[in-house]
């Protein structure tokens, strides 16, 4: 029993990830009404967020120790990887994302973010060429992209396609394969969970100072708006934490494969937390599209020796 929760608990822990990744996207949107954000202006949102990865940073290095039995000490070699995952990921994937929340749905949000996966195929096989091109990847790719198509098509069958919610939403995702990658990398000779919590604060407070210089504000909260922020803060700490130490431990490949649940999550909790209409066709046919290639993605033989 104790040989068996060893070897399969990273899955346990990677649908954990995937779990607080569905969760956050409603929980945002929620946040938004609760805090409460003015999201008519985009720095007001930039603010919103830029708290949220300042107060994720302090947890997640807080929580460096616990997880890691390491301190989190900042050393020179750390400084590249931290400035370089605070402006791509912290600061630029999630400024995207929050921006293109503000205008789509929260289940539609979470369902374009699965195709983070897809952009990691085409990062890794094609542009770093780590990995070989194969027919079952390209036709993986084609159902990813199928299933954005369909969410896209509105009622009259008409493509609808806004650069400013799915369009950054989208862009999210791009930023979000090239983190991936990196992250991957800078495991080999660093303490993740660490460069995650210092990239996070670091890229939160470049978010927080540009949205102040562009008279960026937020309401005084309530209570409950306090508690959607902790909960905010405490999703992105534990989520990348823990994702950050799956990617030290196991091929990237087998850890992506969970990332096909988010959307799943995701759904979910909009309906549970949102009243979101979560059983449309195009919702649901996108989500089998999606999940369907991000499985193909990642499926190995059994005969196989990875």
């Amino acid at each position: 029993m104790k040989e068996f929760i060893k070897k399969y608990l990273w899955i346990l822990a990677a649908l954990f990830c995937t779990m607080l990744w569905g969760l956050a996207s409603p929980t945002i949107k929620l946040g938004y009404q609760l805090f409460p954000v003015d999201t008519s202006n985009p720095f007001n949102i930039i603010l919103f967020a830029g708290i949220r990865f300042v107060g994720a940073g302090i947890i997640a290095l807080l929580l460096t120790k616990v997880f890691t039995k390491e301190s989190p000490k900042l050393d020179k070699s750390m400084i590249g990887p931290v400035i370089v995952l605070a402006i791509l990921q912290t600061a630029g994937q999630y400024t995207c994302f929050y921006l293109g929340l503000a205008v789509v749905e929260a289940a539609v949000g979470s369902v374009l973010t699965a195709t983070s996966v897809f952009f990691t195929v085409i990062l890794v096989t094609i542009i770093f060429k780590t990995e070989a091109l194969t027919a079952r990847k390209i036709f993986a790719t084609i159902l990813g992209l199928l299933g954005s198509i369909v969410l896209n098509i509105d009622q009259n069958f008409t493509l609808q396609f806004r650069f400013s919610g799915e369009g950054l939403i989208l862009l999210s995702s791009l930023m979000n394969a090239f983190a991936n990658f990196l992250m991957s990398k800078f495991s080999k000779k660093h303490n993740l969970m660490a460069v995650t919590g210092y990239q996070f604060l670091v890229g939160g407070l470049l978010m927080v100072i540009i949205a102040i210089i562009k008279n960026g504000t937020i309401n005084m909260p309530k209570a409950s708006g306090m508690i959607v922020m902790l909960v905010l803060m405490l999703i992105a700490s534990l989520a990348y934490g823990i994702w950050s130490l799956l990617l030290k431990i196991k091929a990237t490949s087998q850890v992506v494969i969970f990332k096909s649940f988010t959307p799943i999550f995701g759904a979910l909790f909009s309906w549970l937390l949102l009243n979101e209409d979560i059983f449309n066709i195009r919702l649901l046919i996108s989500l089998g599209l999606i999940t369907l290639g991000t499985l193909l993605v990642n499926y190995v033989a059994k005969n196989s020796n990875q």
